[in-house]
């Protein structure tokens, strides 16, 4: 599974981050010739592990994943970082770590940084895709 791409579909999907972050949503980090001067996340594998152990085998994966939220405001990155985190939580991830709140004079942009763990709800019944 990639996981960058599920978490993305669903961020994308919801109606709030469409509405401030539209479709700036990066994987690992941000290009030098993207604008930065809207709202924007990105969405960075931490690492994944086997779970749910039947027999010999694994049934599901645990991810890690880190999602990072900087915007020129710190109310809307707020906003924006508070919204993903339900996003996920409604999804099986639950928030781990805060692993950055700051403001930075260089770029002059407020950056959350969080970390989220979970079992992706499976996509697939008997080889078809649900919902």
């Amino acid at each position: 599974m990639n996981i960058l791409r599920y978490i993305y579909d669903l961020l994308i999907n919801d109606d709030f981050i469409k509405a401030n972050v539209a479709n700036r949503i990066y994987f690992y980090e941000v290009t030098e010739n993207v604008d930065t001067s809207k709202p924007f996340i990105i969405l960075s594998p931490i690492y994944d592990t086997p779970s749910s152990f039947v027999s010999d085998s694994y049934l599901s994966e645990t991810y890690n994943v880190q999602v990072d939220v900087e915007t020129y405001k710190d109310q809307t990155t707020i906003d924006i970082t508070k919204r993903v985190r339900k996003i996920l939580f409604d999804n099986n991830f639950y928030q781990t770590a805060s692993m950055l709140d700051d403001y930075f004079k260089e770029t002059k942009r407020y950056v959350k940084s969080r970390r989220y763990e979970g079992i992706p709800k499976n996509q697939y019944y008997k080889g078809e895709h649900i919902n």
